[in-house]
């Protein structure tokens, strides 16, 4: 399944721990696992990557990065807590993110729940009595996870995004712990590609283990499978004659959620071949079962408001998204093959209509 939600009602620390050895992530107060993201204009796979702490030491540079700021200015790692200048930090840092984002660091952090079952830490950096940096990060018995870092951009000249990451490391292997799992990254180079330069990760292959990442093979990937057979009915339907549009869709999570009926399409990439009043006759790649579908969907503005989060600038200013939550109508045709969609398509639908 590309996307699995779990609301927590009590976590114990070892339990958080084997949720993190499985490829789960936090976000706000559920767990949550997701193979595939739509950002950057593109279809990618998420990649689990952890941290032995037995194995890391800073290389020099690192040292010298971490000395700086320690030297220069307060650092605090505590309970993490919510307040206007964090908040304000993280407005601030808005603009970065990618895909959809949370309207407040509370939001971020608890939803608005007065308590949480995560044990979430931060670590502050202070010029002063000014907040320059912040990053926060969840302990568990042996692990600890990285949530996000924000800083003030008039201190780039400080790396404190980078900082905070070696003051949680640090933190977490003199407090004694094993893993140190800084988010994900991605199949392809990205913005999140950074993390890797941290130290030698390893990372959760798609046979469920951990292995060192020197041996990941981007064509290994789901998003590469997707966009390889996407890409190829693609060109099929150009020797034909058949004009296609790609777009990529992010609210395809909203059709694995579970908590509602409406039958929500679950395809992050589409070739869309016709519209016609409010309705899409488009190409899809089911992943789980691993053929094309030809279906008609439909814009269903009416359960909009079941999306109450921000969307970032890259999908307002885009044209490669498509920005509208679409129920399924009718699942027309299936096949493995792509010339065979593109036929059927030509044979079935196209002539008989034209």
């Amino acid at each position: 399944m590309l996307v699995q939600t779990y609301f927590p009602q009590r976590l114990s620390p070892s339990r958080y721990d084997t949720f993190l050895a499985s490829g789960w992530f936090r976000g706000s107060v559920m767990l949550y696992k997701m193979d595939l993201l739509c950002i950057e204009d593109d279809l990618y796979s998420v990649v689990n990557i952890r941290l032995n702490l037995d194995h890391f030491s800073m290389s020099r540079g690192q040292r010298k990065k971490f000395k700086k700021v320690n030297d220069r200015f307060r650092v605090e790692v505590r309970t993490a807590s919510v307040d206007e200048e964090k908040d304000s930090l993280y407005q601030k840092h808005k603009h970065k993110f990618r895909g959809f984002i949370h309207a407040t660091l509370e939001d971020y952090l608890s939803s608005g729940f007065p308590n949480t079952v995560f044990n979430t830490q931060e670590v502050c950096v202070y010029d002063g009595k000014r907040l320059i940096a912040v990053s926060f990060f969840d302990v568990a018995e042996k692990s600890i996870a990285s949530l996000l870092g924000l800083y003030d951009e008039d201190y780039g000249s400080f790396s404190l995004g980078v900082f905070t990451m070696l003051k949680e490391v640090d933190f977490a292997k003199k407090m004694g712990f094993k893993w140190y799992y800084p988010g994900y990254i991605l199949d392809k180079e990205s913005s999140f590609s950074y993390k890797l330069n941290l130290g030698d990760f390893e990372h959760y292959n798609h046979n469920k283990r951990w292995v060192s990442y020197d041996q990941y093979d981007p064509a290994s990937s789901l998003a590469y499978t997707i966009n390889e057979e996407l890409d190829i009915t693609q060109d099929e339907l150009n020797s034909l004659g058949i004009a296609s549009v790609s777009k990529l869709y992010p609210y395809f999570s909203m059709g694995y959620m579970g908590y509602w009926k409406m039958n929500f399409i679950k395809y992050p990439r589409i070739l869309i071949l016709e519209i016609k009043a409010d309705r899409i006759l488009a190409i899809g790649f089911d992943s789980e079962e691993r053929r094309l579908d030809l279906f008609l969907c439909q814009s269903t503005p009416a359960y909009d408001h079941l999306v109450n989060m921000e969307v970032s600038q890259e999908f307002q200013r885009s044209d490669k998204y498509l920005m509208e939550l679409l129920h399924l109508d009718e699942l027309m045709f299936s096949t493995s093959s792509p010339s065979e969609m593109a036929n059927y398509y030509q044979k079935n639908i196209k002539n008989q209509t034209s």
